[in-house]
Parts: C-alpha cells; structure tokens; sequence
C-alpha cells in the first residue's frame, strides 16, 4: 500500500502513481462512499469458512476481519488461503462478546457489521444492510421474524424464549423489535461512543447492543433475515444460562433506561449524508479514491477464491478489468487466469471501451510470445514503454501505434495463477516512476 505520508490530488482525468502522488478521476457530482468493514467472530470453523467467504459481496465490502476464539483446527489458514487480504485478530479470551468488542476495536470502517462464520448468516445480505444505513438508520438489526425473514435454525422452545425477549424488550422501551436474540447486525461507527459493552462477555451482548441504541435514541431499523442451519458442528449457545444473562441484560438497560435524564435528541441527520442509493447498484459500485495496489490485493483476493472454486469467472473479470482500466486511466488491456496445468482457463481483453473475446490459439500465443506469458514466467511485473521495440510484446501486423504497458503476474500463496496486463495510448506513457512505485508496493 502506499505510505501513510503520500497524498491523493485530484485531476481530471485518471489515477496515476507520480511524484508519490495518487490522482484520482472524482466526478464533480459523485461522492466517496462510506467504507465498510465486516466482523467475523470465530472458533474451530474450518469446514464452514469455504461456504461462506466466497459468497461475501466484496464490492461491497473494504475490510473483513477474523476474530478467532483459540481454534484448534485449520480455520485461520483456511480463511487466509479463501481470502489472503483477511485480517486475523487472534483473542484468547473467551465469549462472543469479546470477540465483538476485539473486532470492534480492530476495524477501520465507517460501517460495522457482525454475522457468524457457521453459515447461519447469509453474506449475501450485506447489501441489504449497508442501503438501510445509506437511507438513514443510524443502527441496522437482521431479524427472522420481520416480514421476508425466516430461520431453519431454531428449535421451538428457543422461538418461544426469544419472542418472551422481543415482547419484554418492546413493552419495557416502548419501541417495536420484531427480533432481539439474533446477532447479525450493522451500524455507523460514531454508534459505538454511545454505548458501554466492557461488562458483556457472552451471547447477552446482542441485546445489551440493541437496548443501548435504543437509550442513545438511535434511528434502529429491522431488516428481513434468513437464518439457516449451522452447516458443520455444534453451536456455541446454551439456551438456559445464556437466555438467564440476556434476561438481566434487559432488566439491567431498563433500570438505566428509567434515570435517562432526558438525552438531548440528535440533532441533523447523521448517516444520510452518504446516501446516494443509485450509485450503490451492484453493478454501478462507486470507485473510492483508493492506490493501485490496493485494487489489485482486491482482485486477487476474488480470482483466488474462483481458481480454488473452479467457478465461471468471465463476468467478474469482465467488471474487474474494467474497474482497473478506469482506475489507472488505461486504455485497454487483458487479464488471465491459468490453469493447474499452466495453461489459460480464462480470458478476457477491453479495448476501446469493448470487450473482446479471442480464440484459445490466439491466448496461447499471448503466453508464448506476449508481455503476459514474460511477466508469468518471470514471476514479476514488466514496464514496456514503446510497444513498437519491445520483444517481450507481441506485435501484430496492424499494430503500428506507440503505447506503453504494464503486465503484473498474479499470485495465490506463492502460485501464479494469471496476469493482468494494462496499456496506455502514445499521448500518456507510463513511466518509470510509475513502474517503480508498483514494484515497490508489491515488494
């Protein structure tokens, strides 16, 4: 990444790594949108980590932290290897409510979100959470039972227990919860100066979490939830001593709640000022004034999840390229995916704005004799500056136009497993400063 020193100048027209400088296209209407960090708590998941990292929408998504609870199986080598940009916060201590609080204190987000590593918590949902918080909630709650919500994960004297919670909880702080013993929740950072969760360890932090927002007269939204089956395991919650806990946590918060004096009512609307719901489609996700390199950590981090997986990556290579394009103000370039064998499995190439689709023969000419095939057998990045007298590129008869390139191997836990190959027209060259500042990131 770039140092904490380097400054972002905005110009018209790309990003560009100069002078240690990083500019950045900003249309004059749009607006930076807020940066997101999800919190993944976790003990011995190994098994359930490879069905649920891959299904987080990265996209939407800056940060993702492990909060491991002293696993003694495979969960943190295998979360690196389905994600090598996670960040592993190790937390001896025990309870769930420790882990949130380590998480907390961990991320760097304007958005913090909380779901379970076992598959009871869809990822996918993520973007359900972050618009409500676009659209004005200060606070965001997952429930099963609000309309569109649902669970295949309780039995029913734990339904009768939480709806007992949900029906105490409404009556006593006057609000209308549709669920409060579910812990997949996000909020907006500035939340967390008006609550205290030192004193909670366990599963009664959720409630303590929720019935603290509604002290702070946070804005509190439910969202429609599904919660599935834990897919391999048991569960960390014992239903009599943790529901005993969440029981005083509410008598607790409603004592505290009876000599409120009176808060002073917030002022203004605080998470709105990010709204800007159209340009957070999932297809039309902002571009954020980020350097290069981070961009490509992102990438690799999605085409490593799909060589492990084996899954059709054209289309997110497709919306990855073209994000790497604009990001650098390139005007074309390729990226590929190799095989175990070496060879291409996958291609893609943007130029003039179209995407293009070449044959098999022709990817294998790119490997052999093209700037691609040079930076994977090397195993490090290449700067061709004239595209005209550089026998790493190879040149077609109708390619006559000076360019300049830059080709950067692509690797998982030390395999290659591709390139991405971007390319400048005559009238912007890359430089060598440029080049040199890539290598340095990626050294």
């Amino acid at each position: 990444m770039l140092d904490q020193d380097s400054k972002v100048r905005v110009e018209s027209g790309k990003i560009s790594l100069t002078d240690g400088y990083l500019n950045a296209q900003i249309n004059e209407n749009a607006i930076e949108r807020p940066t997101v960090s999800v919190i993944i708590p976790t003990l011995n998941e190994a098994k359930n980590l490879p069905l649920v990292l891959p299904y987080l929408p990265m996209n939407w998504i800056d940060e993702v932290i492990l909060i491991d609870g002293r696993s003694t199986d495979d969960t943190i080598e295998v979360a690196k290897q389905l994600l090598p940009s996670i960040k592993i916060v190790l937390e001896t201590r025990k309870g769930k409510g420790i882990a949130m609080r380590s998480g907390y204190e961990a991320s760097f987000g304007d958005i913090l979100i909380v779901m379970d590593a076992d598959g009871s918590n869809d990822p996918r949902e993520i973007p359900r959470f972050v618009t409500a918080l676009l659209e004005g909630a200060d606070f965001v709650k997952g429930s099963r039972f609000a309309p569109g919500g649902g669970t295949t994960d309780m039995p029913r004297y734990r339904k009768l227990g939480n709806g007992f919670f949900v029906l105490l909880s409404n009556f006593l702080f006057d609000v209308k919860f549709t669920d409060l013993c579910y812990g997949y929740h996000a909020f907006w950072r500035y939340c967390l100066d008006a609550v205290v969760l030192n004193d909670y360890s366990g599963f009664e932090i959720d409630a303590a979490l929720y019935l603290q927002a509604v002290r702070s007269r946070f804005r509190i939204v439910d969202v429609p939830s599904f919660e599935g089956y834990r897919f391999y395991g048991m569960g960390k919650l014992q239903t009599i001593p943790d529901g005993l806990r969440v029981l005083k946590t509410i008598l607790i918060q409603w004592v505290k709640f009876l000599f409120d004096r009176d808060p002073e009512m917030p002022l203004g609307f605080r998470g709105i000022k990010y709204a800007r719901p159209q340009v957070f489609s999932r297809d039309q996700f902002p571009l954020r004034q980020t350097n290069i390199m981070q961009r490509l950590v992102e990438l690799m981090q999605l085409l490593g999840v799909m060589v492990l997986y084996g899954e059709n990556a054209r289309s997110v290579m497709e919306r990855i390229l073209r994000m790497m394009l604009e990001s650098i103000g390139a005007d074309s370039g390729s990226l590929i995916l190799l095989d175990e064998n070496g060879n291409v499995s996958a291609g893609c190439v943007v130029g003039n704005g179209r995407i293009q689709n070449p044959d098999r023969s022709a990817w294998s000419d790119v490997l052999n004799q093209g700037v691609a095939g040079w930076a994977i057998k090397n195993q490090k990045p290449v700067l061709i500056l004239d595209t005209r007298n550089d026998p790493r590129w190879m040149l077609r008869e109708w390619d006559k136009t000076r360019r300049s390139a830059v080709s950067l191997p692509l690797s998982i836990g030390g395999m290659v497993i591709g390139a991405l190959t971007l390319v400048r027209g005559d009238d912007d060259q890359f430089t060598e400063e440029e080049f040199g500042l890539i290598q340095r990131q990626l050294s």
